[in-house]
């Protein structure tokens, strides 16, 4: 029985969380950060201090949207990564194991994912408060 367990928790060391995974959130949270910031700048310079900013709160609400469901993605496959490691109820780090480096890997990449969700959100809300390049 136990045999079985290990094998359900244990994984080899190439699988799990890697650092592309680890990172992959925060970029998604700066590629919306530079096409919003970017896209909003060259708007204002193109068509004046006067021009509406509708078309620019379309394109930073389709931005937001495509990012906020790539880092769902992302959080998803990496909650499937924690998951599998929390049916040994060990929520101890003592050993200096694959199973272990994949689970802190795997919790601060979750982290991530949360401060990189929010982060899109920060960079999106000026976007719909503002009505026009003033």
């Amino acid at each position: 029985m136990t045999g079985d367990l290990r094998k359900e928790t244990e994984r080899e060391t190439g699988t799990g969380t890697d650092l592309w995974r680890v990172i992959l959130a925060p970029v998604i949270w700066a590629a919306h950060f530079l096409f919003v910031y970017i896209f909003a700048a060259i708007w204002c310079e193109k068509l004046g201090r006067a021009a509406s900013l509708w078309h620019v709160q379309v394109a930073v609400g389709g931005a937001t949207l495509l990012a906020l469901a790539g880092i769902a993605l992302v959080t998803r496959h990496l909650w499937a990564v924690r998951a599998r490691s929390l049916t040994d109820d060990d929520f101890d780090f003592e050993h200096n194991s694959p199973e272990e480096r994949h689970r802190f890997l795997s919790h601060v990449a979750l982290m991530l994912c949360a401060l990189s969700a929010v982060a899109v959100i920060y960079v999106a809300i000026p976007a719909f408060y503002l009505t026009s390049c003033r």
